[in-house]
């Protein structure tokens, strides 16, 4: 008796992309769209029917996860300076992040390559890894909308966007302390260097940092720009700007 159902294959790709889609939590409509986010363009050197790549799905994916990722810091960390939304941006939609991200949701295992690719170890390539990610996010903005990435980049990339929000170096107190002044039509603050004392090599600085032309904090450190930025994050609490327990 022929066979006159779906290839085999075309069965085996299906079944593969679906507990692919079960594992992220994500029930796709269309898997056709979840496929093409995991074809990379050099298997249609080698099969026509392959359909066509996740070259485009990659662009409506960056914008989808950028925006998502703005929203989740804006509501996790409010009112910081637009640097500050950027230098945290970064740190969680950097290239090593995207690639450490694909690589634990597993997606190399689902992306079809060329021959070529394959044998060149394109498979494990950190920047194939971010272009399928930022495709399937794009494929799963087209399946099911703004929603759906939003719950699902809230989810996937939750770790970075603590870590991001608790790193000391994301916060650049000067820099907030001067656009809080700027915002309310106050005085640009005025740091004063009132002491530094020790050796060259152990030299400690104290600054007085100045908000309506009175002292708002004073702060210590290795250098006079660690002091300012100490009397700065000082000012700040003073200002109920920082809760007065926040980590320097």
């Amino acid at each position: 008796m022929s066979d006159t159902g779906p290839p085999r294959e075309a069965n085996s790709r299906e079944e593969q992309l679906r507990a692919l889609a079960s594992r992220l939590g994500v029930a796709f409509h269309d898997l056709g769209l979840l496929d093409r986010a995991l074809t990379h363009a050099s298997i249609a050197c080698e099969d026509t029917s392959a359909g066509e790549n996740y070259e485009s799905l990659e662009f409506i994916g960056d914008a989808a996860l950028s925006l998502a990722v703005a929203h989740a810091l804006f509501e996790h960390a409010p009112d910081r300076t637009p640097g500050e939304y950027s230098r945290m941006r970064a740190a969680v939609v950097n290239r090593r992040s995207l690639a450490r991200t694909a690589d634990k949701l597993a997606l190399s295992d689902a992306i079809r390559l060329g021959k070529g690719e394959e044998q060149a170890g394109g498979r494990n390539r950190q920047a194939l890894l971010e272009d399928c990610l930022e495709a399937l996010i794009g494929a799963l903005y087209l399946d099911q909308g703004w929603a759906a990435v939003r719950a699902f980049v809230n989810r996937v990339f939750a770790d970075q966007f603590s870590r991001a929000k608790d790193l000391d170096t994301t916060w650049d107190f000067k820099s907030r302390l001067q656009h809080y002044c700027q915002a309310r039509r106050l005085a640009l603050p005025e740091f004063i260097l009132v002491r530094s004392h020790g050796p060259d090599h152990r030299k400690e600085f104290e600054v007085e940092v100045r908000l309506r032309g009175a002292p708002s904090g004073r702060g210590v450190g290795a250098s006079k720009k660690a002091a300012e930025q100490s009397a700065a994050k000082q000012a700040l609490i003073r200002e109920r700007q920082l809760p007065e327990d926040r980590s320097a």
